[in-house]
């Protein structure tokens, strides 16, 4: 998207709108000194501040604009019980450069329910280039809420202009940012629609993590929206499988694609040697069940640790003594 400067003329670039305005300001000072006007000097110091001020402001609204010129738009589907994993999901997408949106599932239910307690942090949602809100939906289960947030959110990142959308679920992490730009040169290289953590041909495709043509995405998320109450269709990856097959897409194949969700986090896997994809919600799990020691801290927004994980998980943060790590496993 190409932005004109002030005049009109040139491609707008706010170093050099900020030399423009700085010239324009010195001229005005030898105005009012020639004219003989008494401002003080600390006057003309605040002005100089502003102007730096403003471009500040306007250096970071360009390099959003310039996120608006690349080929791939983020997508983030996410709702309040991610929370505890947001600010880091969200800030590792944030460093791959591109255009982060978090499509949020509504949780306005409840007249007596309060925000705090309904969204990420702040300092979480600061990550985001976007945030777009589905509307209220009743339907039992997390496809419903799921496919809202998909149709919609892919809706506005075709809207966008990109070409091509990652998306990731609001409870894993990128732990290899940089690995988006090698899955979007697998895809081009044989002109592939698709690169996804699990497929299995005609049986399941993984909707936790994956690469694709928009249109291509757009497409499958719109027969899922089409074919959501046909029940006997599966959950959203047996249906991706399905849609995918119906209409002949090409689909890279990737390393151990089976249940990727729930295996070990030392599982080999194509999504964990490129991007470092952790599926902190599952792994969280699994680490419990085989008795294992949990997650880094780094990754918890101890904000919204439950009762059990503050009574144990906290403590063992705090004094390193095993006897609380023994007490969160029981």
């Amino acid at each position: 998207m190409k932005i004109v400067n002030h005049d009109g003329t040139k491609e707008y670039e706010p170093c050099g709108q900020y030399n423009w305005r700085l010239d324009w300001l010195e001229n005005q000072i030898k105005l009012h000194r020639t004219n003989g006007r008494d401002i003080p000097e600390h006057q003309y110091d605040r002005w100089f501040s502003e102007e730096e001020k403003v471009y500040q402001n306007n250096l970071k609204d360009y390099e959003k604009i310039k996120k608006l010129d690349k080929d791939i738009g983020i997508i983030i589907p996410t709702h309040k019980y991610h929370a505890v994993w947001s600010k880091a999901c969200f800030k590792s997408c944030s460093e791959t450069g591109y255009w982060t949106m978090v499509a949020y599932d509504n949780p306005y239910y409840g007249i007596n329910h309060k925000h705090e307690n309904l969204l990420p942090t702040v300092e979480a949602m600061m990550y985001a280039d976007e945030i777009l809100m589905k509307p209220k939906t009743w339907g039992s289960g997390v496809g419903i809420p799921h496919s809202w947030n998909m149709y919609l959110g892919l809706k506005m990142i075709k809207s966008l202009g990109f070409s091509h959308v990652f998306n990731t679920n609001g409870d894993c992490i990128l732990e290899k940012p940089e690995g988006v730009d090698v899955l979007y040169d697998m895809l081009k290289k044989d002109d592939s629609d698709m690169i996804a953590c699990e497929y299995d041909p005609g049986r399941y495709l993984g909707t936790m993590t994956w690469l694709a043509k928009t249109d291509v995405a757009l497409k499958l998320w719109e027969m899922n929206f089409k074919n959501l109450y046909r029940n006997q269709l599966g959950n959203a990856e047996a249906r991706m499988g399905i849609f995918a097959k119906k209409l002949g897409l090409k689909v890279i194949s990737v390393v151990n694609p089976a249940d990727h969700h729930f295996k070990d986090w030392t599982h080999k896997n194509t999504f964990r040697e490129v991007v470092g994809i952790r599926h902190l919600h599952a792994e969280h799990k699994v680490r419990r069940w085989d008795k294992k020691a949990p997650i880094e801290e780094k990754y918890f927004d101890k904000t919204f640790l439950n009762t059990h994980e503050r009574n144990t998980l906290l403590k063992y943060w705090e004094t390193g003594e095993k006897k609380y790590l023994k007490q969160w496993w029981e």
